[in-house]
């Protein structure tokens, strides 16, 4: 789990450059500093996904496990749109509809890693 937990926050990272820094598109907190805020947030992933992984149904039937990914992914849609109300979150050009679409994929992904280092280390 810490493995992949460290791919979140390297995705993570690497959307930020990417989205945020290169297009511009949202951002966190300033749209013209970095903040310590900033590096909170990003550790902030290595926690969801923690406890994305601890509470993945591994061996439910794969309605169960689709349920939980669709769950997770409204409750990170919730909670982005929770950041931009706060003020926590900026968007420029981004929309939640983006999010929306994406969390799902992104939650696959650390599973596709997740099987990876598990099926690499055994």
């Amino acid at each position: 789990m810490y493995v992949t937990s460290l791919f979140a926050i390297g995705l993570h990272l690497l959307f930020d450059i990417f989205l945020d820094v290169k297009y511009g598109l949202y951002g966190y907190f300033n749209p013209q500093f970095v903040t310590w805020e900033m590096l909170g947030v990003t550790f902030g992933i290595y926690s969801v996904n923690i406890i994305f992984l601890n509470f993945y149904p591994f061996h439910k039937i794969f309605l169960r496990k689709s349920f939980y990914i669709i769950m997770c992914s409204g409750k990170a849609v919730l909670y982005e749109w929770i950041a931009v109300y706060t003020d926590l979150f900026y968007y420029n050009g981004w929309r939640l509809k983006y999010s929306a679409l994406l969390y799902p994929f992104l939650f696959l992904s650390l599973l596709w890693n997740y099987y990876f280092i598990k099926e690499k280390t055994q």
